[in-house]
């Protein structure tokens, strides 16, 4: 599958659960919540690969605001760089990034989308850089499933923006999206 349609599905897969209505009872009895999640990480200029995360989120003012702190693991691994390169950019495949972000949300038990802004830091085959992250997401809550009403489901998609310099080359700002799925255990 060539890029451009993985990344059209990518679109219309977020933009059908962004619409989708969502049920009206919230998980806003709850301070903190734990979450596992996967995905796609799409590094700029490297392509897309699996992606796996957990977070930490702490609500305040009704569940309105909530800071996170997450962690997520990724590869570099291109197909089309291997083919056309045969040496290795970084020494290497290995991706991993961890964030700090602020979050409102207009809507908690609703149908709006919450909005993120933060830092993160990103390590791609062994080289650092600070990233400004943007992004939104909802909490679904899963009321009455397995017999608790401490779970629920969340959808990110986040933009992490940063400058990289690749072998001595110009710097450019790279972009890289990450797109999750998960379940999430509030407490």
């Amino acid at each position: 599958m060539t890029n451009r349609w993985r990344y059209a599905s990518i679109l219309v897969f977020v933009a059908l659960v962004m619409s989708a209505r969502l049920p009206a009872q919230g998980q806003l009895r709850y301070q903190s919540s734990i979450s596992l999640s996967a995905g796609a990480y799409a590094a700029s200029g490297f392509g897309t690969n699996h992606y796996l995360g957990a977070r930490y989120n702490y609500f305040f003012l009704k569940g309105r605001y909530f800071v996170e702190a997450a962690i997520g693991f990724s590869s570099l691994k291109s197909e089309v760089l291997e083919s056309i390169s045969r040496s290795q950019i970084f020494e290497s495949e290995r991706l991993y990034s961890y964030e700090f972000v602020f979050a409102y949300d207009p809507s908690p038990s609703g149908n709006f989308p919450y909005v993120v802004g933060g830092v993160a830091g990103i390590n791609q085959g062994g080289q650092t850089s600070f990233a400004g992250v943007i992004g939104l997401g909802k909490r679904i809550p899963l009321g009455g499933f397995l017999g608790t009403d401490q779970l629920g489901l969340r959808y990110d998609v986040r933009d992490q923006i940063f400058s990289q310099k690749i072998n001595n080359a110009d710097e450019f700002t790279a972009h890289n999206i990450v797109f999750s799925l998960g379940m999430q255990f509030y407490f």
